[in-house]
């Protein structure tokens, strides 16, 4: 499941026509692991692209955990719930501030840990791992070697999640490593068919453009 590959005219106002429908096909049918995620990714999306509001971004995110943890309890063998589950949370948590977020950091790589102990390949357990090891200090388990080396497996998972590589082309750049960053920033620009095409246009491709420029001539 990679959000909306394709989206429609009216995205992402549309994302609240589909969860509409999606809750009210729960409401009939009962709780599934299929629909429960497909919920947990909608509201991972609203969160993300609809939402400007903080207070309303935290919620939807509290959704989205909470639906991850449904299909959790009904099959706990699903890497993508286990994935759900830590990125809405992550993101929750985070708007409360990092005081906050520490004190989950723990639940969050456990997720983590658990989605790729069942799909080692999982592309976006893996960013995701590779992001935290970036972003975290040392004394809170940061390591720039783990990140290059969970970055680099998600790209090989599936390239077309272009937030890896434009995780991995920061530390590259703060390593001074400008040769080997410029390919995965262009990378990030020149991507087909990029999973979540709405991040990407707003997002990961202006970023990448503007780091890009930013770099020494090579």
């Amino acid at each position: 499941m990679a959000g909306q590959d394709v989206l429609p005219l009216d995205y992402p106002q549309s994302l609240e026509r589909d969860l509409a429908a999606l809750l009210s096909r729960l409401s009939a049918q009962g709780d599934e692991p299929k629909a429960l995620l497909e919920g947990a990714e909608l509201y991972m999306q609203i969160a993300d692209d609809l939402f400007s509001d903080e207070g309303q971004r935290q919620l939807a995110y509290e959704a989205g955990a909470a639906m991850a943890k449904r299909a959790l309890y009904i099959d706990p063998r699903q890497a993508h719930a286990h994935f759900l589950y830590a990125a809405t949370l992550g993101s929750a948590e985070r708007l409360k501030g990092i005081a906050d977020a520490g004190l989950v950091l723990n639940d969050i790589k456990r997720h983590l840990r658990e989605a790729l102990a069942i799909d080692p390949t999982h592309p976006q357990a893996l960013q995701m791992m590779g992001g935290l090891y970036a972003e975290l200090p040392w004394v809170l388990g940061g390591s720039e070697a783990e990140a290059e080396s969970y970055l680099r497996r998600a790209i090989e998972a599936d390239g077309r999640y272009t937030n890896a590589h434009l995780i991995l082309a920061r530390l590259l750049m703060k390593q001074r490593r400008f040769a080997e960053a410029r390919l995965h920033l262009q990378a990030v620009i020149d991507v087909q068919q990029p999973h979540y095409p709405y991040s990407w246009m707003r997002l990961f491709k202006p970023e990448a453009e503007r780091l890009l420029k930013a770099l020494p001539p090579s």
